[in-house]
């Protein structure tokens, strides 16, 4: 999501530099997908399921929450000069289920034409270029609302009526960018007098747009099941600004105040006056409540958050409490936070508003959880780690590939790309691929392993399996051989060069390849027991004697002989005169894994027994 900031403050009144708000706005969960640079317009990038996040308000909202600012909502900025007639002045008709509401409303007397500048400004600052001050409004409320909007001339609808419907097969439509699309039944359409004029929730048609000679416009919002507008953008290879917002889901009753904003804008841009039309809209939505309970969110957070600030938090995100005891509290979720589904979802926005850095960092009070990861994981990390000790490099490549001859191949039918448009069955030609970069940049005697999925289909059924590939410039046998070998498992290459363990395949090779499968590995492989060395090493303790002066080393010597003690050897470093005592420093050595410290205690007390010979250690 690109947040231009002239644009952002707006909505908010905000001082901090661009790359205060970048680091804000990270703490929200939208961290920045480009670095910053000097257009101001900070990228965000927008991994969450939310919709109301792919609006320039959606974005400013969580701001302002998060900075404790107020929100500046959009006001009307002039009088609306609206008429309600009797009878719908073009009739609305929805022929398919894939319309959930289609609000219209017709403008007469408009003026098209250059917009101003703080209008054309913002637009372009988002990426967007200006046509004209009837569309550049549309463009503008669908990114500051994140409503899509769409205007047609009225004296080039061939009809007095917008019937939204399936295509037929063979209907064809030119589209605002000159493309011509041919359609079938699988896409819905906006027509007029039973000609298509619009790909449902996708792109205008080039008959009915908005050009300097319009006088009458007809606007209209929608709201579309997403899933269809997804398979049939990716199939039509169509992907604009339209299309990423209809990819999330939005709520019917977004089109209220993107309609009245963009109304508003309008009639005081391009003059003229405005009457209600038809909105077709069978099934409103009911607001929806959630509880919050005090006990869940203390148990997920650690914090004890003062309740005024809960409610604040909620309130600047525009949940609405509905009901409030000791326990909980019972809010009312915006109709633009299509995202919200359980408790939990309302304590994660709670402690992203309050900061994540508030957390505190505590011991767990209860026990870790046990580890679930299942043995296959397990074991393809182990042959990772063998692999990467043999010097070869993991890559993890796409999953779509080319079309392929392959009669179990999986192609797709909404592929964005007729480049990638098939699941994978092989793991090697795409690491072979990769083996070309490097030798294009002169890099020689690689080794490129990928362990992944790999599709096929029988019959009616779709499978998935697990394979590890690995290419090599060099000779492949070796590096099977070593991993085999560590694995200890013995194999053999068949006639038609499989892998064969035990009268099973478990995998094929190449000249330069070789695949394995890791579920079938698993129960053949068997622990690595390296060779030990018998050589280990020997165990040494300094002790300090302090001797009275009528004992020599001999007599030290003497005493300890009748002991049955299993030092190798004793050395004595130095004798030293202390007056009344001569000290004596001893080295003894004993083999690995004796017990020293009882032996140490057995020689002092021999010592101070034998020889009245006290110790320093």
């Amino acid at each position: 999501m690109k947040i231009p900031l002239i644009w952002l403050k707006d909505y908010l009144k905000i001082d901090k530099t661009p790359r205060e708000i970048a680091a804000s706005f990270t703490q929200l969960g939208l961290m920045l997908d480009k670095p910053l640079d000097q257009t101001g317009v900070l990228d965000l990038e927008h991994r969450m399921d939310r919709s109301d996040w792919l609006s320039i308000i959606g974005c400013a909202r969580d701001l302002a929450a998060f900075e404790n600012l107020p929100l500046k909502l959009p006001k009307p900025t002039s009088k609306l000069k609206q008429k309600t007639l009797s009878q719908p002045e073009i009739a609305i008709r929805v022929q398919t289920p894939h319309v959930r509401r289609f609000a219209t409303k017709v403008f007469h007397q408009v003026k098209v034409g250059p917009s101003p500048r703080w209008l054309t400004e913002r637009l372009l600052a988002y990426g967007i270029k200006s046509v004209n001050n009837i569309v550049d409004v549309t463009n503008f409320v669908m990114v500051e609302y994140g409503q899509p909007l769409h205007a047609q001339d009225l004296a080039k609808l061939p009809g007095q009526d917008i019937t939204i419907r399936a295509a037929c097969a063979g209907e064809k439509l030119t589209t605002i960018l000159g493309t011509d699309i041919k359609l079938d039944s699988n896409v819905f359409i906006l027509t007029s007098g039973g000609l298509p004029t619009v790909i449902g929730g996708i792109v205008g048609g080039v008959g009915t747009s908005v050009t300097q000679k319009t006088t009458d416009i007809i606007l209209d919002a929608g709201n579309y099941d997403q899933r269809i507008i997804r398979q049939t953008s990716r199939r039509l290879k169509i992907i604009n600004e339209t299309v990423s917002h209809y990819d999330k889901y939005l709520d019917p009753r977004l089109i209220d105040p993107a309609l009245s904003r963009a109304t508003s804008l309008i009639l005081e841009l391009a003059g003229g006056t405005v009457t209600d039309n038809d909105d077709y809209y069978p099934h409103p939505p009911k607001p929806q409540t959630l509880t919050l309970h005090w006990s869940r969110l203390q148990l997920l957070s650690g914090l004890t958050l003062p309740k005024p600030t809960v409610k604040r938090i909620l309130r600047a995100l525009d949940y609405s409490i509905v009901e409030e005891d000791p326990s909980s509290l019972v809010v009312e979720i915006p109709y633009f936070r299509t995202d919200v589904e359980v408790e939990d979802d309302l304590i994660a926005d709670i402690l992203r508003i309050n900061n994540y850095d508030n957390l505190p960092a505590l011991a767990l009070s209860t026990p870790i959880p046990p580890d679930i990861t299942p043995e296959l994981y397990r074991f393809e990390d182990r042959l990772r780690d063998l692999l990467v000790a043999k010097g070869a490099h993991e890559h993890i490549t796409s999953s779509l590939t080319t079309a392929s001859p392959d009669n179990h191949a999986i192609t797709l039918l909404s592929a964005t790309s007729s480049d990638q448009n098939t699941l994978r069955s092989s793991l090697v030609p795409s690491l072979q691929n990769v083996l070309g970069y490097y030798a294009k940049h002169g890099l020689k005697n690689i080794a490129l392993f990928e362990i992944g999925k790999v599709f096929s289909q029988q019959g009616d059924k779709y499978l998935e399996h697990r394979h590890l590939s690995v290419v090599s410039t060099q000779k492949i046998a070796d590096s099977l051989s070593t991993l085999m070998h560590v694995l200890g498992i013995n194999y053999h290459i068949s006639l038609t060069y499989q892998i064969v363990v035990k009268q099973k395949t478990v995998g094929a090779i190449g000249p330069h390849f070789y695949t394995l499968y890791p579920d079938l590995l698993l129960p053949l492989s068997q622990a690595y027991s390296p060779v030990v060395s018998e050589f280990l090493h020997s165990q040494s303790r300094d002790l300090s004697l302090l001797v009275p002066p009528r004992y020599v080393y001999a007599d030290i010597l003497a005493a300890l002989n009748p002991l049955t003690l299993t030092y190798q050897t004793i050395n004595c470093k130095s004798a030293t005169p202390l007056g009344k005592v001569n000290n004596y420093l001893l080295t003894f050595t004993w083999p690995a894994k004796s017990n020293t410290s009882a032996e140490i205690k057995q020689i002092l007390k021999t010592l101070k027994t034998a020889l009245s010979i006290d110790s320093k250690s």
